[in-house]
């Protein structure tokens, strides 16, 4: 893949020689993952939670993700964002023994102690996560796999050359049941971890220059809008007021993006099913077209 802001460089990744590109997007990601993730999810679990609320709960002992799957191998100009809420921490197990956050504990802590190697470790877990057996998180991928390549990209694995996937959030939480989404609107507009991240966000889309986003969340797409949009999301009027389903403009790394959302999918008043996707979907491609 061409770097389009100048040269690059190939480093190694790890032992079995997989390589990435040095380019911006890589810059900002071991940038963002140099932070203290400890100290910055407990900063914003007093910034972000709701007044009556104890805390956000964000995970203080799990990194944040950057992405979820490869930007570097997404076709330019035929991709999409896939952006949800933040990442659900899903398991009962010992955090350290779980098959993602043990060895992403571990890679981190290593590039903490200032072994590079360790952010490369970690870089190739996020990018290779749709690729290895038993990672994915079914509830959350498989059905929106299943309708975007019914609809738009009719691979095996869309999400591995035209589906990358992000977060609001990028720290882990049980659930989203505590966020105050002006405050977290306000965050990312203010707070240094959060713009920290947005530019990992503003490179990928310079590089893959994706031809659609779709936000699952209302939360997402409050803070999409007051972060990447000059005016407010407009209704689909063909669906049912109670889905949240919205239509609008983003703007981002200085591409104007058109922009699907929608209620979280999966829960009650959201676009859940069939027939809910299909609709949905078909009028979006009235919408753009």
């Amino acid at each position: 893949m061409q770097y389009k802001g100048g040269s690059f460089n190939i480093l190694p990744i790890d032992t079995m020689h997989v390589t990435t590109i040095r380019d911006s997007l890589f810059d900002v990601t071991h940038q963002f993952m140099a932070r203290n993730y400890f100290t910055d999810a407990v900063e914003l679990n007093q910034l972000v939670k709701k007044k009556r609320a104890h805390s956000a709960n964000l995970r203080t002992d799990i990194p944040p993700i950057p992405f979820t799957g490869n930007p570097w191998n997404k076709e330019n100009g035929n991709c999409m964002l896939f952006i949800g809420i933040n990442p659900r921490y899903q398991s009962s197990d010992n955090v350290k023994s779980h098959h993602e956050f043990g060895p992403a504990i571990e890679s981190i802590e290593r590039f903490h102690n200032g072994d590079d190697s360790g952010f490369n470790d970690y870089l190739n877990q996020r990018k290779n996560y749709f690729l290895q057996e038993g990672m994915k998180y079914g509830k959350h991928f498989t059905f929106p796999e299943k309708k975007l390549r019914e609809h738009m990209y009719p691979v095996e694995n869309p999400w591995d050359c035209h589906i990358q996937s992000l977060d609001c959030i990028p720290w882990f939480s049980v659930d989203a049941k505590t966020f105050d989404h002006e405050e977290v609107c306000n965050a990312y507009n203010n707070s240094e971890m959060f713009l920290s991240y947005r530019r990992i966000i503003e490179e990928i889309v310079k590089l893959i220059r994706p031809n659609m986003i779709q936000l699952n969340g209302g939360m997402t797409r409050k803070v999409f809008e007051s972060s990447y949009s000059k005016n407010s999301f407009s209704p689909m009027k063909e669906m049912n007021p109670k889905k949240g389903i919205h239509v609008g403009w983003c703007e981002i790394g200085g591409h104007e993006i058109p922009t699907l959302s929608h209620n979280f999918s999966g829960y009650p008043n959201a676009p859940n099913g069939n027939k809910d996707w299909d609709e949905m979907i078909a009028n979006w491609k009235k919408w753009i077209n």
